[in-house]
């Protein structure tokens, strides 16, 4: 029978999807409010081909993988050796989805920024 291996490398996986799904919202949240985010928005855009055929969404994905990439980088270092219970990283991966999700919801936009 095989050792059973620890959780905290899957945490890191899904929890860092959460942190860029959340900067992704952040972005977009960004790009509504500011002209300095919407200046950066669109260099983040550079290093992809035909960016400007993509859309709006472009330059936020560079900060959505930039999230992602990054935390889950750090949080797997911390959480490699750990064997951690799964209910609250779970509770906490939906409230962050959830999160996210209203922050590139138009309706919710508007409502946040007193539209």
């Amino acid at each position: 029978m095989s050792a059973r291996k620890p959780t905290g490398p899957a945490v890191a996986a899904f929890l860092s999807a959460m942190i860029g799904l959340i900067s992704l919202g952040i972005a977009n949240l960004g790009d509504e409010t500011s002209v300095l985010t919407n200046f950066l928005l669109q260099t983040g855009k550079l290093w992809i081909p035909n960016a400007q055929g993509i859309g709006p969404y472009s330059g936020k994905e560079t900060f959505l993988l930039l999230g992602w990439l990054v935390s889950w980088a750090v949080l797997h270092l911390i959480l490699r050796k750990r064997d951690i219970k799964l209910a609250v990283p779970v509770v906490i991966f939906i409230i962050g989805v959830a999160f996210a999700t209203l922050t590139i919801y138009i309706p919710i936009i508007n409502v946040l920024l007193g539209r």
